[in-house]
C-alpha cells in the first residue's frame, strides 16, 4: 500500500497505545472468497450471519508507538473500510437496504475517527521534521562556509611548515612567532574540521530527506481522506436507493388511493412489480434478480409471487419458470 521506510532517520518519541492484536485485511482477505460463494448461491441470510462477527465490536487502537507502527494501523484500517464494504454489500443483497446504510455510515464515521487518530500520531513526527529542517539548515548555511575556511587555513599551514622544513622559506623572528601560533592552533582547527566533516553530510542528508517524510506523511492522510470520500459516496448512494424507492411507492400509493383501491403498506406496489416478470428479469444475472427479489421480500414479507420467483432462482431455474403438467400415465387396453 504505501512504504514508510525511515527508521533511519531521527525518531520521535510517541505515547505507544496498545498494538493491534487483529490483522484486519487478512481476516477480509480470509473470508471474502466464502461469502462471495454464498451470495452467489443465493444465501444471503447465511452471508450476512457469516459476514456481522467479522466487524470487530470496537475499532482496533491505533498504535503510533513508531513510523511502522503508524502503517501497520493504516492498512488495518482499510482491512476494517473492507470489511464495512462487505456487510453493507451483503445487508443489500439480503433486501435490508436501510440496514446497509446503517453500516454505510457507520464506516463513514469510522473513517472520520482513523483520520483523527492519524493526524494526531503523526504531528509530533511533522513537528520534529520541521525542526530537523531549521536545525540542520543553519548547521549547513553556517559551516559550509567555515569547512572551506578551515581546509584552507590547514592546507596553507602544511604548506608553510613544509617550505621552512625545506629551507624554502626563511621567515624573520615575528614571522616564525606566528608561525609557531598557527601550529599551536592547528590540532584544534583540525578537531573543528573533523567534527563538521562528520556532521555536514548528515544535516545535508536530513534536507534531502525532510521532502520524503513530508509527502509520506501527507500520502497518509491523503489515504484516509480516500477512505472517508469512498464511505460518503457509498452512504449517499446507498441512501438515495431507500429514498427513490420510497418516493416510487408513495406515488404508486397515492394513484391506488385516488382510484378508490384498497392499499395495504408496500404490498400493492410489490405485487405490481411481480405482475411484470420484466421487471425482474431485465436485472441481469440470478444473483442480481435474486438480490432484488430479497428486497420485495422485506418490503412485503411473504409475498408469493417474490417467494416462488426467488425458489425458482435457488433451483437453478428461470425466475418465472412454468410448471410442466405431468403427463398422463397409460395406455390403450
Amino acid at each position: 500500500m504505501r512504504r514508510m521506510s525511515f527508521v533511519l532517520f531521527p525518531v520521535v518519541a510517541l505515547v505507544a497505545q496498545a498494538p493491534t492484536t487483529v490483522d484486519l485485511v487478512q481476516r477480509f482477505n480470509a473470508e471474502l472468497p466464502g461469502i462471495n460463494q454464498l451470495l452467489k448461491e443465493l444465501k444471503p441470510q447465511e452471508a450476512l450471519a457469516k459476514v456481522q462477527p467479522l466487524i470487530p465490536a470496537e475499532r482496533p487502537a491505533f498504535d503510533a508507538s513508531n513510523a511502522k507502527s503508524i502503517v501497520q494501523s493504516l492498512d488495518n484500517a482499510q482491512g476494517l473500510m473492507s470489511l464495512y464494504r462487505l456487510y453493507a454489500n451483503v445487508c443489500s443483497e439480503a433486501g435490508q437496504w436501510e440496514k446497509a446504510v446503517e453500516v454505510q455510515t457507520k464506516r463513514a464515521q469510522t473513517a472520520r475517527a482513523i483520520l483523527a487518530d492519524l493526524d494526531k500520531a503523526q504531528a509530533p513526527i511533522a513537528a520534529q521534521w520541521r525542526k530537523v529542517i531549521q536545525e540542520s539548515g543553519d548547521y549547513v548555511a553556517k559551516n559550509t562556509p567555515r569547512q572551506q575556511e578551515l581546509q584552507t587555513e590547514l592546507k596553507a599551514l602544511r604548506e608553510d611548515v613544509d617550505a621552512v622544513n625545506a629551507k624554502k622559506k626563511k621567515p624573520d623572528a615575528k614571522g616564525l612567532e606566528e608561525l609557531k601560533a598557527r601550529i599551536a592552533k592547528a590540532p584544534q582547527e583540525e578537531q573543528e574540521l573533523d567534527q563538521i566533516n562528520a556532521a555536514l553530510p548528515v544535516h545535508k542528508q536530513n534536507l534531502l530527506n525532510a521532502p520524503k517524510i513530508t509527502k509520506i506523511l501527507g500520502d497518509n492522510h491523503k489515504e484516509v481522506e480516500g477512505m472517508i470520500k469512498a464511505a460518503d459516496e457509498a452512504t449517499a448512494k446507498a441512501g438515495k436507493a431507500v429514498s427513490d424507492q420510497k418516493d416510487e411507492i408513495t406515488q404508486f400509493n397515492t394513484q391506488q388511493v385516488i382510484k378508490k383501491v384498497k392499499v395495504v403498506g408496500m404490498k400493492n406496489w410489490v405485487d405490481a412489480v411481480m405482475r411484470v416478470p420484466e421487471n425482474i428479469t431485465k436485472l441481469g444475472s440470478p444473483q442480481v434478480q435474486g438480490a432484488f427479489l430479497n428486497r420485495l421480500l422485506v418490503l412485503d414479507p411473504g409475498n408469493p409471487g417474490a417467494q416462488k420467483a426467488l425458489g425458482n432462482l435457488k433451483a437453478g431455474k428461470d425466475a418465472f419458470a412454468k410448471e410442466l403438467k405431468s403427463a398422463k400415465k397409460g395406455g390403450k387396453k
